[in-house]
């Protein structure tokens, strides 16, 4: 009786123990999943997805996307570069930490233009597609990491978790889309159509455009750069399209540059610091590049 008892309760504890590191795998999982669909990755670059997550043996710890060298590679989210050199597997590679714990890895490049503890945001360029360090061709090698990335690659995690499959995300159109016509680009020059943002004072206009416009006759007719025009519209190339509404800064209004602090801001537009602040609504003395500020009171 009491050798039956005993193994009764060894195979009740063990069965515990299975029954705790399922129900605490399952909450895992379904927390991980949680944190997956709340972030909003754009894809890094634009071509074919060559290699998968998990092939050669399960130690392929990202995705590689074969472009033609030079492509433009953009940072899938805000965040702050953590590592910018040259490795012999890697080859030219970057890391980038964004927010809830994600850092992810941009490998092969042909070419780097960012450094460590540069702030990048979403959409920015980092490098261009190349063929460097440990490679059999040109693409981007990208990994993410579900926390730090370590030697080991233990936090490694399938990319298309968040990235997704759906072309809609990704950052640029491919060659073939714009062969196949499924959207317009403007060119040559008619005068662009004025519609004026709702609201009395309001910090931009906004502009339709037509056929035949581009984005250097809409500078020009309003008197603002095209830097301006891409940054308040987050346009990443010289592409618009027809009908298109693009948005246009307003007299007594400023895109933050980088490089700008609210002194330098201030001073150039004759106003105080405080006032600029006041304004604004602005709690601290950070700015961030791309942030349109009213430089006028209404």
């Amino acid at each position: 009786m009491y050798d039956y008892l005993r193994r009764f309760l060894i195979v009740f504890a063990v069965a515990l123990c299975i029954g705790l590191l399922f129900v605490s795998a399952t909450v895992s999982f379904a927390e991980a999943n949680e944190k997956y669909e709340t972030v909003n990755f754009i894809w890094p670059t634009v071509g074919m997805v060559s290699d998968t997550f998990g092939t050669r043996s399960g130690k392929h710890y990202g995705i590689d996307i074969a472009a033609p060298r030079g492509t433009e590679v953009v940072s899938v989210s805000d965040g702050v570069v953590t590592k910018s050199y040259y490795s012999n597997t890697y080859g030219n590679v970057v890391f980038i930490e964004h927010t809830d714990d994600f850092e992810t890895v941009y490998a092969h490049l042909h070419k780097r233009i960012v450094e460590e503890g540069d702030i990048v945001y979403q959409g920015e360029q980092i490098g261009t597609v190349g063929d460097t360090g440990r490679s059999s061709g040109d693409h981007l090698h990208f990994e993410v990491h579900n926390g730090n990335w370590t030697m080991a690659k233990n936090n490694a995690i399938d990319p298309f978790l968040l990235l997704g499959e759906d072309q809609n995300t990704f950052f640029v159109l491919s060659d073939d889309v714009k062969e196949n016509k499924q959207y317009k680009v403007a060119s040559a020059s008619t005068k662009p159509e004025l519609e004026f943002h709702e609201g009395s004072g309001s910090q931009y206009t906004v502009v339709k455009v037509k056929k035949g416009d581009t984005l250097w006759s809409i500078a020009d007719k309003y008197q603002v750069s095209v830097h301006d025009i891409k940054i308040l519209n987050g346009l990443k190339s010289d592409n618009i399209l027809v009908n298109q509404n693009i948005k246009i800064v307003s007299k007594g209004n400023y895109i933050v540059q980088k490089g700008d602090n609210l002194w330098k801001i201030a001073e150039q537009s004759g106003v105080s610091i405080t006032e600029l602040k006041k304004i604004n609504d602005l709690q601290g003395d950070t700015i961030k590049v791309g942030t349109l500020l009213k430089v006028r009171k209404e």
